[in-house]
């Protein structure tokens, strides 16, 4: 769970390379299906583009772990997304999921979530 922590703080001060040595060069990145133009991220060149077009969208953006629980090899994040949009100025403070996959000590996939309870039962845990 430390290795979470870390990565979310490394991704905040924009160190993406100590963020990519935690990713599995396979490592696939899933949109929440939501989104307009949802995708699966696959590997760092793929990952790093997504990454890119968040901070060309914010002036601002930051991701706050709230809670972390350890699920064998899952790992679910509920978090809090903040952030300033580019040029509107629209404050952005929104609560969302990750559930990540590791597998020998690497993020192998990371699926994002906009609803924390579609989290849970994506991992078994809800009602």
């Amino acid at each position: 769970m430390a290795l979470a922590y870390r990565t979310y703080a490394a991704f905040n001060e924009r160190d993406l390379d100590a963020v990519l040595r935690v990713f599995d060069p396979e490592v696939e990145v899933h949109d929440p299906p939501e989104m307009p133009d949802s995708a699966i991220h696959r590997g760092h060149e793929a990952v790093m583009r997504d990454w890119q077009a968040t901070f060309d969208a914010f002036e601002e953006f930051s991701i706050e772990v709230e809670e972390c629980r350890d699920l064998g090899d899952d790992l679910l994040l509920l978090l809090r997304y903040r952030g300033r949009g580019r040029g509107s100025g629209v404050i952005v403070d929104a609560a969302l999921a990750h559930v990540v996959t590791v597998k020998d000590g690497k993020l192998l996939r990371l699926r994002q979530f906009l609803d924390r309870e579609q989290a849970l039962e994506a991992v078994g845990l809800s009602d």
